[in-house]
This record gives structure tokens, C-alpha cells and sequence, in this order.
């Protein structure tokens, strides 16, 4: 008796240990967040290389949709059999997209609005009820290498996609593995660009998170320095100037 007694309150101290980790990581999750928007980076960059044949009545959810244009054009796309999520941590950007929404399906002649808006992070989707395996496709720019924590991330991308759904992923890869000074400096500046990791540890997140081979359909190289447009240049973090940056767009597919 003694013994399982013991055993209880072991039992019991390990679950108040892991409570209070996940209290502590929640609470670094939305300090991480607080007043970033990631404006005029190129995190504010979205080429959107979309394969628009297959959003037809599709459902579709676009993480970081901040003043919702993403989430307008997708919802074109998708139709009025499909519908489109757009999900930011900005209230603000929240309450833009959705003052904005009802002309944007009108102008795209749809026959009923086929959007809404929700505030999540995109660590912890199912604050906003995003359920598990309800979505067809997900959609995030490149403000990816800025999030808490792009390997969480990546794991909620997988569980809120049907098997076989699709994630058009967005990101910036790095030529070799960083020093993490320097990209906690870029985080730190919202510099997306500089905080890139490699295409290995991009391909071992995905995998962790349940997606396939990944399909590049467009690559360019980008500066350090370059910011949301051309001619744009934002500040950089001495200490990796030999570091060389590829913009990618990816297809993965939930296996």
C-alpha cells in the first residue's frame, strides 16, 4: 500500500511537472507573439503559387492571413462548393480582413460568402476549432521562420489536414547550418530571411510531422537584407555574411 501510494504521488508530481511545463510554454508562446505583426519584412511577402485547378471546392485554411487579401484570393479559387479559413494572432489585421470580406466575394461573383476569420497562432490551431483532418489544403508564407516554434507548427499543419491533403509552404532555406546567435538576433529583428534554417531540418520537420516528399514549383535567391518589395531593404544581423538564401515554394502532401 505504501508502495502504490508512493507510485501516486510520484504519478501525481509528474503530471503537475508537465502541467506546469505546458503553462510555461503556453505562456512563452503568446509573449512571443505579442505585438509582432512581421510588417514590411519580406515576411510580408506572398507569391502564392497556387495550383488553382485543385482549390475547387476545396477546403482550405491560410494561416497568418493578416489583413486577409491571401484569403480572398483563395476563396475565388475555391468557389462556392469550397471555403476558406483565414487564421492570424493580430486583432487588428482581424478586424481589417473582416470589414473587407463581404465586397471581396461579392467582386468575385460568388452566389454566398464563402470565408471567415479566427484568431490563432499557428502553433495551437484548435484554440480556433480547427478540428483534426478537417481542412484539404493549408496555405503560410514565409513569416514561417519567424513563428515560436516551426516545427510545432508544422505538426498542427499535419493534424488539421486530411490524409493526402495538401500544404503549399512558403519558406526561405539556408545554404548551411546556422549559428543560433545570430538567428535568434533575426528573429528577434523579424528578419525571416536570416532566420532560415536548412533545407534538412525543413524536410525533418515536415516528416515528424506526417508529410511526404516535398515538390519545389518555384526557387529564387533572396538577400539577406531584402524586405516585403524590391528596392526594399531591411536591417541585418552581422556574423553569417557568407550564408546564402534560397525562397522556395513548396508542395507537400499529409501522407
Amino acid at each position: 500500500a505504501a508502495a502504490a501510494g508512493a507510485a501516486g504521488a510520484g504519478a501525481a508530481r509528474a503530471a503537475g511537472a508537465a502541467a506546469g511545463a505546458d503553462a510555461a510554454d503556453d505562456a512563452a508562446l503568446v509573449a512571443h507573439y505579442a505585438d509582432k505583426e512581421f510588417e514590411y519584412g519580406f515576411a510580408s511577402t506572398c507569391k502564392m503559387v497556387l495550383p488553382a485547378s485543385e482549390l475547387k471546392g476545396k477546403k482550405i485554411l491560410d494561416v497568418c492571413c493578416r489583413r486577409g487579401k491571401g484569403v480572398f484570393k483563395l476563396s475565388s479559387m475555391a468557389g462556392n462548393g469550397g471555403g476558406v479559413i483565414g487564421v492570424d494572432w493580430s486583432a487588428a489585421h482581424l478586424a481589417e480582413a473582416r470589414d473587407r470580406m463581404e465586397r471581396a466575394w461579392r467582386d468575385s461573383g460568388l452566389a454566398r460568402n464563402n470565408m471567415e476569420f479566427r484568431a490563432a497562432y499557428p502553433e495551437d490551431l484548435i484554440a480556433a476549432g480547427i478540428g483534426t483532418s478537417t481542412m484539404d489544403v493549408v496555405y503560410v508564407n514565409s513569416v514561417n521562420t519567424l513563428f515560436f516554434d516551426t516545427a510545432r507548427a508544422l505538426r498542427e499543419f499535419g493534424r488539421v489536414l486530411k490524409p493526402g491533403g495538401l500544404l503549399v509552404f512558403e519558406t526561405v532555406l539556408a545554404d548551411r547550418e546556422r549559428d543560433d546567435d545570430v538567428v535568434a538576433a533575426a528573429r528577434e529583428l523579424g528578419n525571416c530571411i536570416q532566420a532560415a534554417r536548412t533545407r534538412q531540418e525543413n524536410e525533418a520537420w515536415l516528416a515528424a510531422a506526417g508529410f511526404g516528399e516535398a515538390t519545389v514549383v518555384e526557387s529564387y535567391a533572396v538577400e539577406a537584407s531584402r524586405g516585403f518589395k524590391p528596392g526594399s531593404t531591411v536591417d541585418v544581423v552581422p556574423g553569417d555574411e557568407d550564408v546564402r538564401y534560397e525562397a522556395v515554394s513548396l508542395y507537400v502532401s499529409k501522407l
